[in-house]
């Protein structure tokens, strides 16, 4: 290989690096999952156990929801307990419980020192 091509390799892997590092430099967000208190849906009866399944979800989401909209997501929740038993006079009873929580994106460290100093 000639110095040239050398050369322009060289050049090539220093804009290469120099490209790569700006765009790792970029700072991070990192989200945060905010939990309130347990919400229990209480034993909720159906005929089948996916109708009591979907009493006893429903239960608890309309209870989680009293936090805010953000805190209605089953998916979200923290310590989950779902349980479901057929019962001796027929159908099933189903329990629904769990913290409901919210993702927030969590504030920028100047943010915070900048709230803390009251500027």
């Amino acid at each position: 290989m000639s110095d040239t091509a050398l050369t322009i390799g060289k050049a090539m892997g220093a804009v290469a690096l120099v490209l790569v590092s700006a765009v790792a430099y970029a700072p991070a967000k990192a989200a945060v999952r905010i939990c309130e208190a347990p919400v229990s849906s209480g034993p909720v009866i159906g005929s089948t156990e996916q109708e009591a399944r979907k009493k006893a979800l429903d239960s608890w989401k309309f209870k989680a929801l009293q936090h805010g909209e953000p805190y209605g997501s089953w998916r979200l929740a923290a310590d989950k307990l779902f349980t479901c038993l057929p019962r001796k006079e027929g159908g099933f009873e189903c329990l629904a419980r769990g913290n409901p929580c919210t993702i927030e994106q969590a504030p920028a460290r100047r943010e915070l020192r900048q709230k803390r100093l009251g500027v």
